[in-house]
Order: structure tokens, then sequence, then C-alpha cells
């Protein structure tokens, strides 16, 4: 199939809003839409590497960002965890995971520059950044220090290092921060960390740029929001008190953990993991998203109160087809019968589309640990032939029969399972990740004897998008999910790199541009250090030929279905805004680069525009070789800015990419059909175009996701009920 082939995604769709409000995009009324096909390509412009760090060589030459290969921080190091772009000076930021802030020129788009502009922060570990254009700031939530830090932004008029122009305290685990348009108010996403009593909660930041900010800190668990309240909601619960007394005393851990405190001191919200934040239109709510427990919180911003929480329901596999064979080096997609998965997003945005409200989730995958404990669990340590591993738990014979583990849904994912060589549909899965938290178990009927009453998969292998009820209380409206659209959709085009893996575990080792294993040696990480070298090693995971005949790392197409079994397709962030007149969005792939960009404007008729990938050169080289040829595009793409011709530096609306992990910001731009302005044609209501045989085609197949839809509307009016 043709990657530039137009095609139909099935239900209702909506845009997105990339969550850190780089374009203005947030009211789009499908009337003022331009005709469809007025997109006419969106191609690369232009890619650059941000080398920075320390040199780790000891090199008496002074190094410089020209430096080819650049001897401090390089491939693996965490160059691009965040960008922010500054459409008034039109300078990209690019927030490191080391604690430093990377400035580069867009002026020229199609030839970005590092600046001189760069500087390291007063901390080694940020969590995220915000920027204020027109106030001339950026926010950065520091982790460990619990605090924002705030720099100004580099002028274009007076241009010359940040300075640091204050810090305020937000309390323990600052996570992600959001600052509203006008600067005057941070909010700060707190976790736990996996240990203590710490509460997951919301930090708001009044003032912000005062000498005197105003800080409130809102409880993700409010008043009355108790386990049960919270489970009605449809929220994934880790840890619920009654769970804590399974894994406690009746569980097979129960001798090697030890949750009195916590128990003793148990708030449910100690479970409630923030992670991402969006403000609502006009600013009026804030929607908190808690990627753990699968759910929305929306704050009233007005009285700085919770209005209610929503989980987002489950994905049902027994109807939507999946990959989760990581063993056959193949997309093969299936159904399972009494396998879910959570959505567990990551990012979220909103949008308000002809005067209703949207929210839009970026599904990744999930899982909670605490102290010794872990939420994840692999399938053959779940089934153990005729023994189920979770002591005193009731398990549905048609799930699970002792007698005969064969039978039950869970045959397949057994230990003891025997591959059938006479049927190549019927392999083994025993490595599929599972989760034990509320979304699989019932410990609320008998803490001593809970149910498991189905396998739940952690992340939605796609995205998918809400209707946010007017009244808060209702549960949100589930309007779209993508379904099998990014695995199968990844695989049509680019079969090499289906569900594969690219990450910093397959950095190079010897050089040049071994940085990161020097990182971890002075940094004493022996455990990462294993982990690089087991997969540098032909005998162990690597491979005979990472691309040049030596052995290394392997290449992309080396690694199809590494992550099949645990996330597959999984997507961390979603980019929209309008260009050529229309609403699109933007998403990739996690660990194997595949981009997509969709036309929404149409929202009961999006339409798949374009497959890409953000790394060719990864296919047949190995992450050092393609970083050292200068070839290597986006790895880990976690973070992208959508930038409207009016906010573009070359008049054209766009797309910046980054790379986490390879330290590269690709720019990427739309070229669009000439339309006389003002013409009737400028203006067209949907449906007056005919649908291709593709589109149709795409459609049709998509009934599994309709179901879905319907399916968890009735879902949700049950638990309404509850």
């Amino acid at each position: 199939m043709a990657s530039n082939q137009l095609l139909a995604l099935p239900v209702l769709a909506l845009a997105v809003l990339w969550p850190k409000k780089t374009v203005d995009a947030t009211d789009f009324q499908r009337e003022n839409a331009m005709p469809k096909g007025n997109i006419k390509s969106f191609d690369l412009k232009s890619r650059m590497t941000l080398p920075y760090g320390p040199d780790l060589y000891g090199s008496e030459v002074p190094q410089s960002p020209d430096d080819q290969p650049y001897r401090g921080y390089g491939p693996g190091m965490g160059a691009s965890e965040t960008i922010e772009y500054d459409p008034l000076n039109h300078f990209l930021y690019s927030m490191s995971d080391q604690g430093f802030i990377l400035v580069a020129d867009y002026a020229d788009p199609s030839s970005p520059k590092i600046s001189d502009y760069s500087f390291k922060t007063e901390s080694n570990k940020l969590g995220s950044m915000s920027i204020c254009p027109d106030q001339g700031v950026m926010l950065l939530s520091l982790s460990k220090a619990g605090r924002i830090d705030v720099y100004d932004l580099v002028s274009r008029d007076d241009p010359k290092v940040p300075t640091l122009q204050k810090s305020v305290d937000c309390g323990p685990n600052a996570k992600n921060v959001l600052a509203s348009k006008d600067c005057s108010v941070a909010a700060i996403a707190n976790t736990n960390a996996g240990e203590g009593l710490e509460q997951g909660s919301v930090t708001i930041l009044q003032d912000v740029l005062s000498d005197a900010p105003k800080r409130t800190t809102i409880p993700l668990d409010y008043n009355e929001w108790d386990d049960a309240y919270l489970l009605r909601r449809g929220l994934n619960m880790p840890m619920t008190k009654n769970a804590l007394e399974y894994w406690d005393d009746y569980s097979h851990l129960a001798d090697d953990l030890d949750f009195s405190e916590l128990r003793d001191n148990y708030k449910s919200s100690i479970f409630l993991e923030p992670e991402n934040l969006a403000w609502g239109p006009d600013e009026m709510e804030l929607l908190v998203n808690m990627q753990e427990n699968n759910g929305l919180l929306r704050i009233n911003m007005t009285d700085l109160s919770p209005v209610a929480v929503a989980g987002y329901g489950m994905k049902d596999h027994s109807f939507v087809p999946v990959d989760i064979n990581a063993n056959d080096g193949d997309c093969k997609l299936k159904t399972y019968p009494s396998l879910f998965a959570m959505r567990n997003p990551d990012q979220i945005a909103s949008l308000k589309y002809n005067d209703k409200n949207y929210v839009i989730t970026a599904n990744e995958d999930g899982g909670k640990e605490y102290g010794d404990w872990e939420e994840a669990i692999k399938s053959n340590d779940l089934f153990q032939g005729p023994n189920f591993k979770l002591q005193n738990v009731i398990v549905p014979k048609f799930i699970f029969d002792e007698n005969n583990t064969s039978a039950g849904h869970s045959a397949l994912f057994n230990d003891d399972c025997q591959d059938t060589t006479a049927d190549e549909e019927e392999l083994c899965l025993r490595k599929v990740e599972f989760s034990v938290g509320s979304n699989s178990i019932d410990f609320e009927s008998d803490p001593k004897n809970p149910i498991f009453y189905r396998m739940v998969l952690f992340g939605g292998r796609g995205w998918s998008i809400y209707e946010l009820p007017e009244n808060p209380r209702n549960q949100l409206k589930l309007v779209f999910d993508s379904g099998d659209a990014m695995e199968r959709e990844g695989c049509s085009n680019f079969p090499w790199s289906h569900n594969a893996l690219m990450d910093e575990e397959l950095a190079p080792v010897t050089g040049p541009n071994n940085t990161f294993v020097k990182f971890l040696e002075a940094d004493g990480d022996l455990d990462m250090i294993a982990d690089v070298m087991e997969k540098n090693d032909p005998e162990e995971k690597g491979c005979l030929d990472q691309g040049d005949g030596t052995p290394g790392s392997c290449p992309l197409s080396q690694m199809v279905d590494k992550r099949s079994g645990k996330d597959g397709a999984g997507v961390e962030n979603v980019i929209m805004g309008e260009a050529c007149g229309r609403l699109v969005t933007a998403m990739a792939t996690e660990k194997s680069s595949i981009g997509m960009l969709f036309d929404i404007t149409d929202i009961t008729t999006p339409e798949l525009l374009h497959v890409f990938h953000l790394s060719p050169a990864a296919r047949d080289s190995s992450f050092g070789l393609a970083y050292n040829a200068g070839e290597i595009g986006e790895i880990d793409p976690e973070s992208g800015v959508f930038l409207s011709a009016k906010e573009s530096p070359s008049g054209k609306a766009g797309i910046l990419w980054a790379g986490a992990l390879s330290g590269t910001v690709s720019w990427w731009e739309f070229d669009c059909k000439e339309e006389e302005e003002g013409s009737s044609s400028t203006k067209q209501q949907s449906g007056e175009q005919p649908v291709s045989a593709a589109a149709a085609s795409f459609r049709e197949s998509s009934w599994a996701t309709m179901l879905l839809a319907c399916t968890f509307g009735m879902s949700m009016l049950m638990l309404s009920q509850l």
C-alpha cells in the first residue's frame, strides 16, 4: 500500500492540540474549513543533531557542536526529551535528560543551527518545560528538588544565554509543568515515586511570576473519593486498601512484603498518578491525565477544586486484533477471548470542535511499581502449568482450568504451552505483560480470595478521542478509537519496523561515540552497562552484522516484534494544528519511529493521509553507525510541536519532531494546493466529496472499533448505575 494513499479512519474522530499551547486552533468550526484534498504534500525539509555535555574522552582540544563525532553526550543520552518553540523569536528549546537546555536557531528552518545560547541548569534531572513567548520566560520543573525554575528566553533583538530569574517551591516529585497562556498560572503534576506515603497531587501556582506566588496543593482523592468511588468511575487502581491486605497477608509474596505502615496510613491518592496536563478550552478547567490509572481528572480552575474522575475504558481484544507475539518476527494481528487492554495514555490534549469539548489521548503503556512490588507480571509467570501464580486467587475455569491447561482462554499464555506446528496461528505467548491491578482482579469482594476475572494488557497501541460531558460527573464518551490501525498501517508500510525496538540500551559500546557507556561508567550504573553490553553482544542479544559487517547492536530490521509482548505500537504524543485550511493530527510510535498524519477536519470521516518513517537509516544500520554517519533520524520521538503558517518562520505550517534518544529534531512542512481566497469552493460540508475505494475498504475493516465504542458506552452506562 502506498504510504501517501488516502485512507478513511473509522468511527468518529477529532483533532488534537499539543498540550503546551503552541497553536491557537483550540476552537475549530467545521464550516470554515478548506476543501478536502487541499493538502498537497507533507515533506521533510531539514534535520539537525543537538550534541551537548562535557567531553567524555578527556581530549585537550576543546570541542564544538560542529565536531563529528561529538565527544560529549551522544546517542542514548536524551538530548531532546521535550521541545518547545518560541514563534516570536524563532528559537527552539530542547530539554535534555541531564539538565541541559539546548537552544537552536530556526530563523531559517531549512538550515537550523545550534546557537551560542544553550546552557546547563542547576539540576541534573529535569521533569518538563513550558514556555511563555509573550512574557519571554520558560518554566522548568525540577523533579527531585520539588521546585519550578523560571528562566528568560532568548530575544532575537538582544540575544544572550538565559539566566535564572527565580525559583518557586511546588512540592515533591514535580513531574510535569504547564503554564497558562498569559503565564499567570502554572500547574504541576506531583507523583508518588513508588515509596513512602506521598500522595498524587496537582500544585497550582498563581501569580507565578510575581514576588509572592500563591501555592495551592490539590490531593487527587479529594474528599469522599475513596477506593469504591474510584473503582465505580472506571479507574485502574494498582493498589487499593483491600489489595494491600491481600498482597501483605495472603499472597505468595506475603513473607517478602511489609505494607503495615502503608495500610495504617492508606489514602487512595498514594496510588493516583498524575502524568500529563492539558488546559480545557478557555483554561477554565485543568485536565489531569493519570496514566497508570487509565483515567482523567477534571479540576475547576475557578475555585481550584477537583470535580470528577473518569476512566478511559478498556480495549477489547476479543474484537480488536492485536499483535502480542514477539517470537514470530512478523505482523500477525489476532483476537483473543478474555483479553483486554488499558489505554494508559501518556500525553493528552483538548479541543473545542463545533462548540463541543473533547480530549484526545496518546495511548502508550503503564504499570506501577511500589517498593519491591510490581503491577506487571509476565504471562508465563502467572500461568505455570496447572498452577496459578497468585496464591488464594480464584480464576474462572473458562480462563484457566488447572485440570486442563490447554482448554481455557489462558492456554496460549501458559508456561506449559506447546507451539502447534500444524497451525502457525496458534503460537505460544509466554512473555506477554499482564496487569495485576484492579482492572483484572477484584480485591474488593474478598481480599482473602480475590477474583481474577480477565487478562489485561498495558497500553492501547494507538489514540482515542472522548467527548467531555458538560456535566463533569457524567462519564467520558468514547467517540473514536484507532483500533488496530497503528499496528496494521505501520506494518503495511514499514514491515521492517513493525513493533520494533531501538532505545538507549542499543547505544554503541565502542567508539566513536560510545559516550552513553562512558557516562554510565562514570555514574557507576553497572546494571544498565550490563544491559547495553548484552544488546551489543551477538552471542547474547546483539547482531553479528550491525550494518557494516562488524558485531554490535542490531538495526531496526533485526528487532521486529520485540515490543509486541509489551506495548507494541505505543504512541506517546499527539500533535495537532491547522494546515492548508484543514485540521490535522500526527503521531509516531515511540520505539519504532513510524509516523502517521491524519486529516481530521470531518469528525466522522477522518482520513489517514501519510505514513512515514522518522529514521529510515536505522533500518539497516545500528544506532551507533547511523548516528556517527550523521544519518540517524528521530529515535524515541516523545515530543513534537505544530507550527501554524503564522508561527512558522517559513510562512508554511509544519511540525517539529524531536528524538529523545537520538538528540535530533526534524522539520516537516505542509504544501497546499492553490485556492482562490473567498471562493465558494473554500467552504465544503462533509459528505460532498466521494470516498475512495481504499477509504471505503479501510472503513469496512474497522467494524471492531465501532463495536468497541458501543461496548464502552454500554459499560459506562452500567458503571454509572452502580
